[in-house]
């Protein structure tokens, strides 16, 4: 149902009394729009510290995990992740699912012409998808958009061929800190729908289903090139790729959850 908008004299009316009018619903109107400007050129500066080349280094460790895709069927739920267009690329069969058809064009856009891809239009939970028998599932951003994974998980597991693989990766739980700043940063997003960031919960319900293969964390160290890149996004910049490079490297970030900004598991079927 739509809603009409209220009459600007109504309106006024249900305006608390003194927190916006005189002197002083002026100056803290005037000083919240000051700390928004200024948390905003934070962001700014220190999200440009991550380069392209620093990002890319998570990818190629994708890639590596998966491997040979050339007689693989591979979905990937939601699709739209920078790992999509290869996907396609190499995979024998390449199938994206989402319930958000704005979605699916734009990734049909990024495939262009010439790639066998099917975009299937459908709630990955519903009985409306029906595919199985899949070697590969990817999932980008997906499981920290979910605050009961359970079932989602339940039936990632009936999708997955025998000896099928998964790779997830989403915001790990980081600590109180981390915590903290994605309170103050979520209204600056373009999106700002609900975060569940992946927990030592989240990790055991994944080692009730799966094989736990492999983790890597990337912004362990690395979360430092964002703290240099608000005081000096050149510095930050300089030190991202190889802070990034060394957490990839790291053989304990199972163990880095309440450390990390950022983390990926390669899953296997179990037997």
């Amino acid at each position: 149902m739509g809603h009409s908008a209220m009459p600007q004299n109504q309106s006024d009316r249900l305006k608390p009394k003194g927190s916006g009018d005189g002197p002083l619903g002026t100056a803290l109107g005037r000083g919240a729009g000051l700390a928004s400007d200024l948390w905003r050129r934070i962001r700014t500066r220190a999200l440009s510290a991550i380069g392209p080349e620093a990002e890319a280094q998570l990818y190629e460790v994708h890639k590596e995990w998966l491997g040979d895709l050339s007689g693989k069927k591979v979905l990937e739920i939601g699709g739209g992740s920078p790992l999509s267009p290869w996907l396609a690329d190499t995979a024998r069969t390449y199938h994206a699912v989402s319930a958000d058809p704005a979605e699916l064009e734009a990734l049909k856009v990024r495939l262009g012409e010439g790639r066998t891809a099917r975009l299937i239009e459908a709630d990955p939970m519903s009985g409306a998808f029906r595919e199985t028998g899949y070697d590969v599932i990817y999932l980008h951003s997906v499981l920290h958009r979910m605050a009961e994974r359970g079932p989602f998980l339940d039936r990632l597991l009936k999708k997955l061929a025998i000896e099928g693989r998964v790779v997830t990766t989403d915001p790990a739980d980081g600590g109180a800190l981390t915590r903290l700043v994605r309170t103050i940063d979520r209204p600056f997003r373009a999106e700002s729908l609900p975060e569940h960031p992946v927990t030592e919960e989240l990790k055991a319900e994944l080692a009730e289903r799966f094989y736990l293969i492999n983790c890597v964390a990337p912004f362990r160290l690395g979360k430092a090139a964002l703290v240099l890149g608000a005081l000096h996004p050149e510095l930050g910049r300089r030190v991202s790729e190889r802070l990034i490079a060394e957490d990839l490297k790291d053989r304990a970030a199972f163990n880095r959850l309440n450390a990390s900004l950022q983390v990926s598991f390669l899953l296997g079927a179990p037997d």
